[in-house]
C-alpha cells in the first residue's frame, strides 16, 4: 500500500509550486503573445481583404470608366462619321446644282447658237435657193 508521508506532501507541493510558476512565468506570457500574434494575423487578413475588396472596386469603377469611354469615343467617331457624310452629301449636291446649272447654260447657249445659225441659214436660202437655179439652169435669174 502507498505510504502517506511528508515526501508526497512536499512533492504536491513542490508540484503545484512549479506548475504556479511556469504557468505564471512561461505558459501564460507565451498563450499571450500567441494571442496577440492570432489578433495580428487576423487583423492583417482583415486588411487584406479589405484591400482586394477595394482593389476590385477600383478595378470595376475602371472598367466602368473604360466601357464609358469607349462608348464615348465609338460616339464621337459616329458622329463625325455622321458629319462627314452629310458635308459629303451637301458637297455633292452642290456640284450637282453647279454641274446642272452648266449644263443648263450651255443648253441655253447651243439653243442660241442653234437658233441664230437657223436664222443665218434661212437669210442665206434664198441666195443659195437662186444659185442652184441658176446653176441647174445654166442662166442668170
Amino acid at each position: 500500500m502507498i505510504d502517506i508521508n511528508i515526501t508526497l506532501v512536499i512533492q504536491m507541493v513542490n508540484f503545484l509550486l512549479l506548475a504556479f510558476l511556469l504557468n505564471t512565468i512561461l505558459y501564460r506570457p507565451i498563450r499571450n503573445m500567441i494571442a496577440k500574434r492570432n489578433q495580428v494575423i487576423a487583423e492583417r487578413e482583415q486588411g487584406i481583404e479589405r484591400a482586394d475588396a477595394d482593389a476590385a472596386a477600383a478595378v470595376r469603377e475602371f472598367e466602368d470608366k473604360v466601357h464609358e469611354a469607349r462608348n464615348q469615343g465609338r460616339q464621337k467617331v459616329q458622329g463625325l462619321k455622321d458629319a462627314g457624310y452629310e458635308k459629303e452629301k451637301d458637297l455633292l449636291k452642290e456640284a450637282a446644282d453647279l454641274a446642272a446649272g452648266e449644263v443648263a447654260k450651255v443648253r441655253e447657249q447651243v439653243k442660241k447658237d442653234l437658233a441664230a445659225a437657223r436664222k443665218r441659214l434661212r437669210a442665206q436660202i434664198q441666195a443659195f435657193s437662186v444659185e442652184v437655179a441658176q446653176k441647174v439652169l445654166g442662166r442668170n435669174i
